[in-house]
């Protein structure tokens, strides 16, 4: 077995699939909360929509590393935009909260496939550098970040809560198209390969991963409902996320040349989701800008190291990634939702506490290991 290195011809309609795969993820991360609110969902149960998809991505995504390494990663792909378009036919046609958590499964398995295989697939590009890849991929999912909300809000908007399940089928089965014309294949002859060993990661790295992830899904996981109780029409908590991803897409752009460090990006992180608690327009909309800055520069600090290493190890190292960030997805929107019981705002509210109390391990890390040691004699 032999991996294929793509090139940029191959290269960027790979980018687009990875753009469109976004879209389909954002038209319905605006709208699965706001259907679940009008069959009457209560918080939690809005909570467990991530919390279900979550759960399925943080355990398959260490499995799916771990097989893109071994088998055709086009084959993977058609199996994950077949999940995709299966899932929002059934998504359509759900009548009570507990259809939707219960898709949130399929959506989570969707996707477990999808981004380590991609990840491992876009950083093996023969013509560029894994910085420049990851930019590349950065910014064209960032797209998808910036897109997806404006036109879930504008469906809803127009033709009703339902409405954007049309447009994501549509875009699964486009996706499927490109998969099979674009993806190239990895040819097998049926010898057993050792694959190298996997250092362990850094338990800071993980641990800032699993924080990248729960404040991201407590975001995105809360934000439209908190947004349409707060009287806020569907179109315009849209234009706050195009806001939310027109920031991370300038950010990714920009990211080689940007230097900002870890704590300073966790401070930011937990300020940006303060604001959106306070729940006026203004800082709901500053809020949202910084919270994507902050989460954006997390984000870039974690992936580019995780995929640094032998090409062969990628996809499980990328499945690491995925997996960490799930877990702080479960954790994230499950306890998010049992605070969020009382008022939805308290999501928020526990998300910029959680930075906080991150930050100030960071700083007790640090000092200890600038204290010197006591000998027995000191």
């Amino acid at each position: 077995m032999h991996s294929v290195g793509i090139t940029w011809s191959t290269g960027r309609p790979l980018l687009f699939i990875t753009f469109s795969c976004q879209l389909m993820i954002d038209i319905l991360g605006i709208t699965l909360p706001i259907f679940a609110l009008s069959l009457s969902a209560s918080p939690f149960e809005i909570g467990l929509l991530a919390t279900s998809r979550a759960l399925v991505y943080s355990l398959f995504t260490f499995v799916m590393g771990y097989v893109s390494d071994r088998v055709d990663r086009r084959q993977l792909l058609v199996y994950s935009m077949l999940i995709d378009g299966v899932a929002s036919v059934l998504l359509y046609f759900s009548r009570t909260a507990f259809d939707l958590i219960v898709l949130g499964f399929f959506q989570g398995l969707a996707m477990a496939i999808f981004w380590p295989t991609m990840e491992a697939l876009i950083v093996s590009d023969q013509d560029s550098g894994i910085t420049k890849s990851l930019r590349n991929f950065n910014v064209s999912w960032g797209m998808g970040v910036i897109v997806g909300p404006l036109i879930g809000g504008g469906l809803i908007t127009l033709f009703g809560v339902k409405s954007p399940f049309l447009v994501v089928l549509a875009i699964a089965v486009m996706n499927e198209i490109l998969v099979l014309r674009y993806a190239p294949r990895r040819s097998t002859r049926h010898e057993i390969i050792e694959l190298p060993s996997l250092d362990r990661p850094p338990i800071k790295l993980v641990s800032t991963t699993v924080l990248v992830g729960a404040l991201g899904t407590i975001f995105l996981a809360f934000f439209p409902a908190f947004g349409v109780q707060r009287g806020i029409s569907a179109f315009e908590i849209g234009v706050m996320l195009f806001f939310f991803g027109i920031t991370r897409a300038l950010l990714f752009f920009r990211m080689p040349s940007i230097n900002v460090g870890l704590q300073t990006s966790v401070a930011l992180a937990s300020l940006g989701l303060f604001l959106v608690y306070i729940g006026d327009r203004v800082t709901m909309y500053l809020g949202t800008i910084v919270s994507a800055a902050a989460t954006t520069l997390l984000f870039a600090y974690s992936l580019e190291k995780f995929l640094r290493g032998e090409e062969a190890t990628r996809g499980r190292r990328a499945g690491i990634f995925e997996g960490s960030a799930g877990i702080g997805a479960i954790l994230g929107s499950f306890f998010a939702g049992l605070i969020a019981q009382s008022s939805l705002s308290y999501a928020f509210l526990a998300a910029s506490l959680i930075g906080l109390a991150f930050l100030a391990a960071i700083r007790i890390e640090k000092f200890a290991l600038q204290t010197p040691s006591k000998g027995i004699g000191a």
